[in-house]
């Protein structure tokens, strides 16, 4: 199967995403000098834009990538709220379930950005404490109306540790994929990883993987590892992201794309939404993750949380497969 063919079969396919919402925000100007009060940079602000991040952008790489996409997610009733809302409309991700949480601050990530290329500084409002029952309960039924609305062919569950994603939410998640015959996937944390415990796919960083397993992880250890991550889990499947090494699942390496890494954030978005459309398409196949490798390489070379544009899926499906 051609990288071609392999996007085009993601056109007619739907994920749903589950988990941590965010605004990602961003401050651009210009550094001017040393302050004298303090040695820090002083930046001339030139502008303000903001972004849906966390889940919301892995819900923008399936819509990118050609899917169709849901997002359910927790924000506050706040003035961040009303951004995220506004960045989500703005982006054109119309499937979107939320609840407010009144008792809770929306995730909102903010990065001041000099010279439109240095990130100087970051500041998160957050809270992490667990959503409480009556959210759980009023974010299931928001799953359920997106079940019933986009009639997905996965659920992802996107999973920051920002107090969204419990067991109950996670269990009650896995069992709807389970009765709906389609395969649940999950980008976690090592804290969390063994709540997927069943999960077609559970996906962690290099560093993740190594709190994991409690061990350091090597290219040419890397199967191994997933392996090894896949047992300690109970997942149908593990996969290890090693940055510039490329990934590894406990079958194959995957080969790293050489491209210039201006900003790395968002990358693992874009990664595991490009395989959650493949394994909805076309089941665990090498070419899924050869894909994944090239569009997060893509979206790396941008500042800020980005997603594939249409002249980087031509690109990548002009080179065809295998190289």
């Amino acid at each position: 199967m051609t990288f071609r063919e392999l996007l085009r079969s993601f056109e007619d396919r739907s994920v749903l995403v589950l988990g941590d919402v965010m605004l990602d925000e961003y401050i651009y100007g210009t550094a001017t000098r040393i302050s004298p009060e303090a040695p820090v940079m002083v930046i001339r602000h030139r502008e303000t834009s903001a972004v849906p991040g966390g889940a919301a952008n892995v819900a923008l790489n399936v819509l990118a990538l050609g899917g169709h996409a849901a997002i359910i997610g927790v924000t506050g009733a706040d003035a961040a709220a009303k951004d995220f809302q506004n960045a989500i409309s703005n982006s054109g991700l119309g499937g979107n379930f939320l609840v407010q949480d009144p008792s809770r601050p929306t995730t909102r990530k903010t990065r001041v950005v000099a010279n439109s290329a240095h990130q100087v500084l970051r500041i998160d409002q957050e809270v992490t404490e667990a959503i409480d029952r009556d959210v759980e309960a009023a974010l299931l039924e928001r799953l359920d109306s997106a079940i019933a609305n986009q009639r997905p062919d996965a659920i992802l569950a996107s999973d920051y540790q920002k107090g969204c994603l419990t067991d109950f939410v996670i269990s009650s998640a896995k069992a709807r994929a389970h009765d709906l015959g389609i395969p649940f996937i999950a980008n976690a944390k090592p804290s969390t990883a063994h709540r997927y415990a069943g999960a077609a796919l559970v996906s962690l960083n290099k560093p993740e993987s190594e709190a994991l397993l409690g061990r350091e992880i090597h290219r040419e250890d890397a199967v191994r590892a997933a392996e090894d991550f896949k047992q300690v889990v109970g997942c149908h499947h593990a996969l290890v992201t090693l940055s510039g090494d490329g990934m590894a699942t406990e079958e194959f390496l995957v080969d790293p794309i050489s491209v210039n890494v201006f900003d790395p954030a968002g990358a693992g978005d874009t990664a595991i939404a490009t395989i959650a459309l493949g394994l909805a398409a076309v089941g665990f196949q090498k070419t899924c993750f050869d894909l994944a490798a090239q569009t997060a390489g893509a979206v790396v070379q941008r500042i800020g949380v980005a997603v594939p544009t249409s002249e980087d899926l031509e690109r990548i499906a002009s080179r065809g497969y295998p190289f």
